[in-house]
């Protein structure tokens, strides 16, 4: 079935960086503003702590989509005569996951899943 469009939802996957580093700044901007010799107020210490917290989990969110969508992807896709990818592409969506809580993981899911997405459009046309 080569009119799978679970692509759809692969393609978000540079979401999950900037997640990452919005997560990293808010982290590093929420430490300075609970240190006791500052004079920041209250409020900016929750918004820094509110901001950290949303971006992360929808860091996770999105991944956990891109890996569930990936997945549907490479079955919709098996027994395709123009490409039918490999379940081992599922493993690029494991890894971006694990990028979503380790960023340094993202140095290999962003390069994998590009690829796929690289390959599908070569062999089938789409995206």
């Amino acid at each position: 079935m080569a009119n799978s469009r679970w692509w759809y939802g692969i393609v978000p996957f540079p979401v999950v960086i900037l997640t990452a580093v919005i997560t990293h700044v808010a982290f590093r901007a929420f430490t300075v503003a609970t240190r006791p010799s500052t004079d920041e107020p209250l409020g900016a210490a929750v918004a820094w702590f509110a901001l950290q917290t949303l971006s992360f989990w929808t860091g996770v969110l999105v991944a956990v989509l891109v890996l569930g969508c990936l997945l549907a992807d490479c079955r919709a896709l098996s027994g395709n005569e123009a490409w039918s990818p490999s379940g081992w592409w599922g493993i690029a969506g494991v890894v971006h996951l694990g990028g979503a809580v380790f960023p340094e993981l993202l140095l290999l899911s962003v390069p994998a899943l590009s690829a796929y997405l690289y390959r599908r459009h070569v062999r089938l046309g789409r995206p």
